[in-house]
């Protein structure tokens, strides 16, 4: 007996091209992303898609013809039962019939879905709904595992799954409406997806221009601070940021991720005045940006904190001060707790590539004052400033790994160790700072780190000595005489991505970088509670034999070591990573370090009033005023005109010509010239009686261009409300631009109504108004669910006057004379043209209850009949 058929070899056929081939695209797209993710999928998503198109094109060809669903899912389970049986047979070793079950299991998932879906598209109306929203939920997990949030990475990720899935919809109501007997049938749907792309691509344009600042705010609040320096490589994490005028700084969080990108641009130069006792060697220090006190377990992220108790670190705009005029806090020295074995240290900071608004000093800085940069070096560096630190005596750039074979630095070296070796406990501070500064997750996870810690530093009676033996512990060999940890920038992931990286590290790989060993030891020290915490900042590298106390400073060298405190020393620096053996430094620097800075004798700060750049000169409203390093405020400012014929100009991006200037700008000029070499200042005197003295006009060297907070990007640093990237809240506003989308298309029937029905109404008896009205009555009649299907005019119009009680046959005839005769209507038929829509819809309306009207144009099925039935 032969087997009936459901569907001809034309509608196979395009459900196939039209449904199939376009779902195994966006399954092969979702699966590349999970692979990436997954470790357990192997990377081989080229075969599990085709593991998905095997399920999907024979479940399509089979239930063509009219197979029950249970009985061959049953029969298919059967198959599967047994070949999985059969792998133990044929596989030789526990491993490898362990491999290929999991194989078969990819295997057997992914051939199942392909065919559950192939029997949705062949057999089922509602199917492609429920399957839009099953993808959808796909690409929300897959695009939760990507650290980029940006708005173009929101959008490429959810747009192809939502434009697929009214794409499927549309699509898959086309082909069910058909009819394959139609000549031209190709051209035929040809037409209406060329029509329905052009709509969709609309639809999809307007929502972007509507939502788009939607999109750059999420990408603005969750994604500050990550690098955009080679974002091809994904997967990846970079201890420095990228920011949008090209400058790079530190960022205020660090992930965990399975890869390190690291650059080789020259980001600053740094004079740093800290020697040794013998007065010449000197002793560098790490220059730190932010301390990470925060770990999000979620995310494995380690974050700055607002809520940071007894916050010591100083964190001002470089840019939003005047040169010469210094910005000083020192609560950061109070909140430092340190009164033992501190000095008060200088550094000057030479910007190449770090960004305006950043500042780096050695800990604990607490006074930044911007310098102007010579012209012979404007070219080389960006802007300066001056940083003044409280640092402590046992601080050095050198921790634990110190170079072997220096006797002054082991030496060093050892008399810090008995000096912090006289702290045995931590009973002399605060209950809440120890219980802030010692928290660890409650977690199985991280009892594990509690227990290593304790076993390696069982025999380590003071805090250093448990800090040596971490030490000791990530240098220690293995076995086979093979170091047991190394460094590396890719460390690679654990197999879930939920898995605790810190513990993949630590009990499994033992390879990561900077974070890995920081973070691992920042656990260990709070585990046997030792109040700690991580730095984030720049490695200092003394390389210069030259220029003895210069350091130059490049992108590989943005690194993150753990900080333990010390009653009475305050908080003391270690570095627990290991050397990178495979490590190729950054090239050697050759240029001049920028020496023998002039001396301002005159600064003043205030508003250009006037600006002849012709003539190179301005006048400017002076509110503070630094004069032989004697500072001048007053209420009331008071007027300066300014010869900047020899100045140099610049912003924070650099020299600028001295066109730029217009009034209002806020400037900062300085004077170094030797007409006020010889006076002098009165801390008696005013403002005013000072610029009554100096020149006029003053001549000026310096002139910097000081931009207002409008007309830069906001700096976002650890005081302000810093918030984690939080995936509910991302998961939040997905759901919502998709529920939008979604009642924009369960309420596309009625819009179209509306449309409609403005367009017909009105006492027209023209051709083209009883086009409308036609129209519009059969519209109204379809979403009903009154739809013509095969009738004629005249038969569909007589049953709809049959049961509703109108004229719309009588319409119908006056309407088919005007579309097939060129006979012009008479006066009666000219009437029923014009009498004829409203009371038509409201004898409709009248026959059919609210509650069916309501459901019925909520269903977007009758609309997309309506369009893509044979007219």
């Amino acid at each position: 007996m032969k087997i009936g058929n459901v569907h001809n070899a034309k509608k196979v056929l395009a459900q196939l091209l039209l449904l199939a081939v376009p779902t195994v695209a966006l399954v092969a797209y979702l699966l590349w992303h999970l692979n990436l993710s997954y470790q357990i999928l192997q990377n081989d998503w080229q075969k599990q898609a085709l593991y998905f198109a095997g399920g999907i094109a024979g479940a399509i060809i089979l239930y063509s013809y009219r197979f029950r669903f249970i009985t061959t899912a049953a029969l298919l389970f059967v198959v599967y039962y047994y070949a999985y049986r059969s792998i133990g047979n044929v596989s030789v070793g526990e491993f490898d019939a362990f491999f290929a079950s999991v194989q078969f299991l990819i295997f057997a998932i992914l051939f199942s879905a392909g065919w559950i879906c192939g029997f949705g598209f062949s057999r089922s109306r509602y199917f492609t709904v429920f399957w839009a929203v099953f993808l959808l939920a796909v690409q929300i997990v897959t695009a939760s595992k990507t650290h980029t949030i940006t708005a173009s990475a929101i959008i490429s990720s959810f747009l192809p799954t939502l434009a697929y899935a009214v794409y499927i919809i549309y699509t898959a109501e086309l082909i069910r409406n058909m009819n394959p007997s139609e000549r031209h049938f190709g051209w035929f749907v040809f037409k209406r997806l060329a029509g329905f792309g052009l709509v969709l691509a609309a639809l999809f344009f307007l929502l972007l221009q509507t939502f788009n600042k939607n999109f750059q705010a999420v990408e603005k609040e969750w994604g500050q601070g990550q690098g955009k320096y080679d974002q091809n490589r994904s997967n990846q994490e970079s201890m420095t940021k990228e920011n949008r005028d090209g400058s790079v700084g530190n960022k205020d969080q660090t992930q965990l991720t399975g890869s390190l990108n690291k650059g080789k641009r020259l980001v600053f130069v740094a004079k740093l005045d800290n020697y040794f006792e013998d007065g010449k060697t000197p002793n560098p220090l790490y220059f730190t940006a932010y301390y990470y006190t925060r770990f999000d377990t979620l995310t494995q992220t380690f974050e700055t904190d607002t809520k940071m108790p007894d916050n010591d670190l100083f964190k001002p705009d470089p840019s939003k001060i005047p040169i010469y005029f210094a910005k000083t806090d020192s609560t950061v020295i109070k909140n430092a707790h340190a009164t033992k074995a501190r000095k008060v240290v200088t550094a000057d900071i030479y910007k190449t590539l770090l960004g305006p608004s950043e500042y780096v000093a050695p800990s604990t800085a607490f006074f930044c004052q911007p310098l102007p940069v010579e012209a012979s070096y404007k070219d080389q560096y960006k802007s300066a400033y001056r940083a003044k630190m409280w640092v402590s005596d046992l601080n050095s750039a050198y921790f634990i790994y110190n170079p072997a074979g220096n006797q002054m630095l082991e030496q060093f070296q050892e008399q810090r160790f008995k000096t912090l070796r006289q702290v045995t406990d931590f009973t002399g501070i605060p209950e809440s700072f120890k219980q802030y500064y010692t928290f660890m997750p409650k977690d199985p996870e991280y009892d594990r780190i509690k227990t290593l810690a304790q076993e390696i530093t069982k025999d380590a009676p003071t805090p250093l000595d448990k800090m040596l033996a971490i030490r000791d512990y990530f240098l220690s060999k293995d076995e086979f005489d093979q170091p047991l940890f190394k460094y590396t920038n890719n460390p690679g992931v654990p197999g879930m991505p939920s898995a605790n990286k810190l513990n993949y590290f630590l009990f499994e790989n033992r390879k990561g970088y900077c974070a890995y060993y920081a973070g691992a030891s920042l656990f260990m020290l709070r585990a046997m509670g030792i109040p700690s915490r991580i730095a984030a900042g720049f490695l200092t590298v003394d390389r210069s034999s030259k220029n003895p106390g210069w350091y130059w400073f490049y992108e590989d060298q943005a690194h993150a070591w753990v900080q333990i405190f010390f009653p009475g020393y305050g908080w003391i620096d270690f570095d627990t990573t290991i050397p990178d053996l495979e490590a190729h430094e950054s090239e050697q620097p050759d240029g001049t370090p920028p020496l023998n800075m002039q001396q301002a004798y005159l600064v003043a700060d205030g508003h250009i009033t006037s600006v002849d750049t012709t003539t190179k000169k301005l006048t400017m409203s002076v509110e503070k005023l630094l004069f032989h390093d004697q500072n001048y405020e007053s209420t009331r400012p008071d007027t300066l005109s300014i010869d900047g014929a020899v100045a140099q100009v610049s912003a924070d991006s650099g020299a600028v010509p001295f066109s730029v200037l217009r009034k209002g700008m806020h400037i900062t000029a300085a004077s170094f010239a030797e007409a006020l070499k010889d006076m002098t200042a009165n801390p008696q005197e005013s403002m005013a009686d000072v610029l009554k003295r100096v020149p006029k006009p003053a001549p000026a060297d310096e002139i910097k261009i000081i931009e207002e907070e409008a007309t830069q990007q906001p700096h976002k640093n650890m005081f302000e409300n810093i918030q984690p990237v939080n995936w509910l809240k991302v998961l939040a506003t997905v759901l919502i631009v998709a529920a939008i989308l979604i009642v924009l298309v369960f309420a596309m029937p009625w819009l179209i109504w509306q449309v409609i029905h403005a367009r017909a109404k009105g006492n027209k008896a023209t051709p083209q108004s009883a086009y409308h009205k036609y129209r519009a009555a059969l519209y109204y009649l379809n979403q009903l669910g009154y739809s013509r299907h095969q009738k004629g005019p005249g038969d569909y119009a007589r049953d709809t006057d049959a049961r509703f009680g109108t004229a719309f046959y009588t319409f119908s005839n006056v309407y088919q004379k005007l579309k097939y005769s060129k006979q012009p209507l008479t006066a009666s038929e000219e009437a029923v043209v014009a009498q004829f829509y409203t009371p038509f819809i409201q004898s409709v309306k009248k026959q059919v209850p609210l509650r069916k009207r309501t459901a019925a144009f909520l269903n977007i099925y009758n609309t997309i009949h309506y369009f893509t039935q044979p007219k």
